[in-house]
């Protein structure tokens, strides 16, 4: 799960609509439209906060697409990245919403099968990952981006190919969170994009605090995000 930090990626809704059949499609939609009153080319967002005893707990939210496109997003409200998963959702039957995700650049093609049962204006998780309190998601008006501060760890600097039509742009190998995790090459994620006030010295490790702050969607050939150095936390040598 340690890939699933890459994941500003423009590209995350694009994922491939559930292949049922014309007439199972057909039958899906007249449940769905009674249920949730989804207009055409339109999404419903679902979203819970849950608490947690030694951390700031979590935010989950649930965005389910006319098109039968998913994406949730974990917000571990601390200074990591979102951890965010993608697939599609059907109604297998009346009532019910079975989804089925994968989770970005974690590199891992296991999916996650989570069902719901539509009660009262949210989503109900039948299942026992919640823990003992479970998991409701309740409909709600889907938030604009917002600003995160992120903890980054920065252990070399390079210059990365962002892919057709996006060019080269500095990167970084970084870790994120207040503790540096292991120090193998599968432990480090790719930061495709530079970050404005810092200048990398070869032979160092940084920890940085830095801003992640939203683009407008508008822009083409751009990163979701730019990040901003808020501080230098601290450089040490590493030879």
């Amino acid at each position: 799960m340690k890939k699933h930090h890459i994941l500003v990626f423009a590209s995350v809704f694009a994922v491939a609509a559930c292949q049922n059949s014309p007439k199972k499609a057909a039958a899906d939609s007249t449940k769905t439209d009674s249920l949730l009153m989804i207009p055409s080319n339109e999404f419903r967002y679902f979203e819970a906060s849950l608490p947690a005893a030694s951390s700031p707990g979590r935010l989950i939210g649930l965005t389910l697409r006319t098109n039968r496109d998913a994406v949730m997003t974990t917000d571990y409200l601390n200074a990591t990245p979102e951890i965010v998963q993608i697939g599609n959702w059907s109604v297998p039957e009346d009532s019910q919403y079975l989804v089925t995700l994968v989770t970005v650049g974690s590199g891992n093609p296991v999916k996650d099968t989570l069902v719901f049962r539509w009660e009262k204006e949210s989503l109900r998780y039948i299942g026992s990952d919640y823990g003992t309190d479970g998991l409701t998601l309740l409909k709600k008006e889907k938030p604009a981006p917002a600003s995160k501060e992120l903890i980054v760890w920065v252990k070399a600097e390079d210059e990365c190919d962002r892919g057709p039509g996006f060019g080269k742009t500095k990167c970084y190998e970084v870790q994120y969170g207040d503790k540096l995790m292991a120090s193998t090459s599968d432990a480090w994620d790719k930061l495709m994009e530079p970050i404005e006030g810092f200048t990398f010295e070869k032979g160092h490790l940084y920890k940085l605090k830095v801003n992640r702050i939203p683009r407008d969607p508008k822009i083409q050939d751009v990163g979701a995000y730019e990040y901003k150095l808020i501080e230098v936390m601290s450089k040490e040598k590493t030879r």
